[in-house]
């Protein structure tokens, strides 16, 4: 189904990463250096940043929420709906948005709520924002996710191991209404292609994930530019969810753009799963020309779900990506 809405703004985004970061030669006792070397060529990854014990995809996400209060652009006060969306939450329960919540100073008044959700849960915190602010009691949304897969990675899995990043972000959703309008078109197939048991560690059938990005997305893609009466070339950036670079670049190839309209920047980040996203948009930051931008998004995974959305975003809203 496409969803359009209009008077919404994308505010500001902030990111926190680990300070430690894992080389990918640490993996080399474990898998030889070969298969490391392979790995390294297909991915574009050279180092993962990994969480430390004491450090939680909601510490991570508070930090980055704590960044966006500490620069003026969010008053705890005022959000009315909070959202944390991952796959690594502190606990069953309670819900970590209302543990969030509470550690941010937000009113009590607030709304604050869990998703489950993977390597879509930027766009779909996005879509579910959307949603709830078409009612006119809520004036904004606090998105908050992430996740540490590096502890539910399964050690001996090189295709997981050496892939994942951990990560978080925090996002502003604010009422505008010269902004012009989103659009989404969402699917989800209901694979179990991407699993992450609760009695054992996360497994991944490759292959299949591999041919439904290359398939699927595309063809979303497509699709979503035929049914909002756009194209490629209406966009300033393609931003792609960040699996890994060989993706990256077969989608990009498959839509007949060249590299640096779909950027791919993993190289010292690994796949973060659901902070991809806005983990790109800081790091593209510093490198764009002023003003805001129309950025055409896909993210894909655990699910298997699959969203393209249409927004403009001013890369000034980034801030500085932390490392904690």
């Amino acid at each position: 189904m496409l969803s359009t809405f209009s008077g919404l703004r994308l505010d500001a985004l902030a990111c926190a990463l680990p300070a430690h970061s894992r080389p990918l030669e640490d993996f080399i006792p474990r898998f030889g250096a070969d298969k490391v070397a392979r790995f390294r060529e297909v991915a574009g990854i050279d180092a993962l940043p990994t969480a430390l014990p004491d450090q939680t995809t909601a510490s991570m996400a508070e930090a980055a929420a704590r960044d966006l209060i500490a620069s003026g652009r969010l008053d705890p006060q005022r959000v009315g709906l909070l959202l944390f969306i991952s796959q690594t939450p502190e606990a069953r329960a309670p819900a970590t948005a209302a543990l969030l919540q509470h550690r941010l100073g937000l009113s009590e008044a607030c709304l604050a709520l869990d998703l489950n959700q993977g390597c879509s849960g930027f766009l779909v915190g996005l879509l579910t924002a959307a949603n709830f602010l078409q009612n006119p009691a809520l004036s904004n949304a606090l998105i908050l996710g992430g996740d540490t897969l590096s502890r539910l990675v399964d050690p001996a899995d090189p295709a997981t191991a050496m892939l994942f990043g951990d990560g978080a972000f925090a996002a502003l959703v604010s009422r505008d209404e010269a902004a012009e309008p989103w659009h989404f078109l969402a699917a989800t197939a209901g694979s179990e292609a991407i699993n992450i048991p609760l009695a054992a560690p996360f497994s991944m059938a490759g292959t299949d994930v591999f041919n439904f990005t290359i398939t699927r997305v595309p063809e979303q893609i497509l699709s979503f530019l035929d049914r909002t009466h756009t194209a490629l070339a209406d966009f300033d950036l393609l931003l792609l969810h960040q699996a890994n670079a060989f993706i990256v670049r077969q989608i990009a190839r498959l839509l007949r753009l060249p590299p640096e309209k779909a950027p791919c920047l993993m190289r010292q980040r690994g796949n973060t799963s659901s902070a991809s996203l806005p983990v790109l948009c800081c790091d593209l930051a510093p490198t764009l020309s002023p003003g805001p931008k129309r950025l055409l998004l896909s993210a894909f995974g655990v699910g298997l779900s699959w969203l393209t959305a249409s927004l403009t975003f001013d890369f000034a809203g980034c801030l500085p990506l932390r490392r904690l």
